[in-house]
């Protein structure tokens, strides 16, 4: 089932449809008033860059969205009269796997339990798998095929829903004991972090036929015990985060082990609770850690790059983030949020599970030519620069030595794990 939104438009329509959307509008845990809150850059003249002065920026933070009337045009004077100034919306409510492609970016929302897409060229937004055979029970992550298939994992369901370009419901994948997490498409084959054999199963995305697998139970490389976040370059290599071992591994596309690295430590380079990942056309891999509220990069050879998010009240501040997604198309929509002298290359997704910026938009990119880094300074956001209070680091040159942690340590600002699956 399809819904559209917002209740300034439903308004106008027949009774029996009103009910019917106010219903499902009821059912994802209520409507919202529209408000503006810190940590979003909403016409503030504030722009948050990381790295920090003096460094050249390479990342800025462009656009959240909360609400569903964050992607609509605003209301006329006439609308305005008629429906009222303060509109009932539908809230993003605990955003966990996120995807961008043609405009949209589809957001799983396992608070809403439901696939949420916000169409920003359509200025709409658009609800998927609230009933029928496509129902969810706890979206976790999302991919598109280049021919617009739309694969949404659902753990708690043990299933893949399947929709078409059109966004309707055509295939269920799954069998006894699954239990899917991230996931990611390449070619005709469908990568999944499946939880219950620690492995990565590798489906024929159009059949949902077992293929092979990479991996298995174990506390060595080439080894999961939670495998959670998969991202699949150009190439077929893939890339899966272990939120238990806070290790990233590499594999070729027939499987073998080609780079890991990371381990649990309280600073930069390091992991906690590390969730989602994605991998660009130049090789940098992002890693989005929810313990340390940031996006780690790094190169190919694993090695640090830099890192962008940090907690706070600045905009583009993370809170529990747990999605992520690169994206080079859309760079359009967001031409009047990027700083004059900054240019966008391409865009990055980072979904946070409390806060305000519950889908935060980031550009990567570099400054034009001929500008400086003191052409920012004047409207560059404070924030901090370490992962945890006094831990001061430089992003572009390194940090202090990691102090290692045994899983049962953590930076204080680490989630709370009801069932220690590493889902939350």
């Amino acid at each position: 089932m399809i819904a559209t939104f917002s209740c300034r438009f439903t308004c106008a329509r027949p009774a029996g449809f009103l009910v019917l959307i106010l219903g499902i509008t009821a059912s994802l845990a209520g409507c919202a008033s529209r408000s503006t809150t810190e940590g979003e850059q909403v016409d503030s003249g504030v722009y948050a860059f990381w790295p920090q002065f003096p460094a050249a920026p390479r990342m800025q933070f462009v656009a959240s969205y909360q609400f569903s009337d964050d992607v609509e045009p605003p209301a006329s004077q006439l609308e305005e009269i008629i429906y009222g100034k303060e509109r009932q919306v539908l809230p993003i409510n605990k955003p966990y796997g996120v995807e961008m492609a043609d405009g949209k970016i589809y957001v799983c929302d396992i608070g809403n339990a439901a696939l949420v897409i916000l169409d920003l060229r359509k200025h709409e937004t658009r609800v998927l798998g609230l009933s029928g055979s496509g129902r969810f029970m706890s979206p976790t992550d999302v991919a598109i095929a280049a021919d617009g298939l739309v694969y949404v994992s659902d753990a708690a369901k043990g299933v893949i829903q399947v929709f078409n370009a059109q966004e309707q419901h055509v295939g269920t994948f799954g069998y006894e004991g699954f239990k899917p997490t991230g996931i990611a498409v390449h070619g005709d084959e469908m990568y999944v972090a499946e939880f219950t054999s620690q492995q990565v199963v590798i489906l024929d995305r159009f059949t949902g036929e077992k293929k092979r697998a990479i991996g298995g139970p174990g506390d060595e490389d080439g080894q999961f015990v939670r495998p959670l976040g998969v991202a699949v370059d150009g190439a077929g290599n893939v890339y899966v985060t272990d939120v238990i071992r806070c290790r990233v591994q590499k594999f070729s596309p027939e499987g073998n082990l080609l780079l890991a690295f990371g381990t649990i430590g309280d600073s930069v380079g390091s992991f906690v609770r590390p969730k989602m990942i994605d991998v660009d056309q130049d090789g940098i891999i992002y890693v989005v850690d929810a313990a340390f509220a940031n996006v780690q990069m790094f190169n190919a050879a694993g090695e640090l790059l830099m890192f962008f998010g940090i907690a706070g009240p600045h905009p583009g501040s993370m809170k529990l983030p747990a999605g992520m997604a690169v994206a080079n198309s859309g760079l359009d929509l967001f031409e009047d949020r990027v700083h004059p002298a900054f240019k966008a290359e391409r865009l990055v997704a980072v979904t946070n599970q409390f806060g305000t910026n519950k889908v935060s938009i980031y550009a990567l990119g570099q400054l034009r030519e001929g500008k400086t880094p003191q052409d920012i300074l004047p409207v560059q956001a404070e924030m901090r620069s370490g992962l945890n209070p006094g831990v001061q680091i430089d992003p572009l040159t390194g940090l202090p030595a990691t102090r290692d942690m045994s899983p049962d340590q953590a930076p204080e600002n680490q989630p709370v794990d009801e069932d220690g699956d590493g889902i939350n």
